[in-house]
């Protein structure tokens, strides 16, 4: 309710009277007058900032126990941390390896730590050569890879997807072109798997984003 012309009047000519000296005087000399507003004796409540964007978001992250790490961003408006974003922090994302197939088998099967080994095929792919190399006096069966014959197209297919001489031969590939040399169509089979391969990593980031 505004302050009647009547109160206002009186509140001035306390106020010449008094002299306050500042702000804070003023209001203390007409709280004692009785003569102060409702609303100016009211402590002003102080706003709550939170990081999540809704009050979902807020209850999740309680009821998961999340902990939003203090530079995370999220992609709600003003960075504000979403439902989306929570679920993303609170499920770990799943790691792509940069192997063969027989390279990650061999590394499975002797125990050993496939980040430690440093690859040597396109990208930094760890081959199975590398894994094998990470063990000291194991064999690499170099005398067999060397005498397998590959045909150019073969070849180049081979490079496309990643695939080295031991996947081959982990595989079981044997060439039906002369003189046993393995031909294209030889690899339609461990291609396929590749692309599988690939089509389940690629899905399973989409996932993880669409979370």
């Amino acid at each position: 309710m505004a302050t009647s012309s009547a109160i206002l009047s009186q509140i001035i000519d306390e106020l010449l009277l008094a002299k306050p000296g500042n702000r804070e005087g003023a209001l203390k000399h007409l709280a004692e007058k009785g003569l102060l507003p409702k609303k100016l004796l009211e402590v002003p409540k102080e706003k709550k900032v939170t990081i999540f964007a809704s009050k979902a978001a807020e209850d999740f992250a309680e009821a998961k126990g999340i902990v939003v790490p203090e530079d995370f961003k999220g992609t709600a408006a003003k960075d504000k941390v979403s439902v989306k974003d929570l679920k993303k922090l609170s499920e770990p994302v799943k790691k792509v390896v940069n192997a063969s197939p027989s390279a990650q088998q061999f590394c499975r099967d002797n125990g050993i730590d496939i980040d430690t080994i440093t690859g040597t095929g396109t990208d930094g792919k760890v081959l199975l050569k590398d894994a094998q190399a990470s063990i000291p006096n194991t064999e690499t069966d170099e005398s067999k890879t060397d005498k397998l014959k590959i045909s150019p197209r073969a070849a180049k297919t081979m490079k496309q997807y990643s695939i080295d001489e031991e996947d081959l031969d982990a595989a079981g590939i044997k060439g039906t072109g002369k003189n046993g040399t393995v031909l294209e169509k030889d690899l339609a089979e461990l291609v396929k798997e590749m692309k599988e391969s690939e089509t389940e990593e690629t899905t399973d980031e989409e996932s993880a984003d669409e979370d």
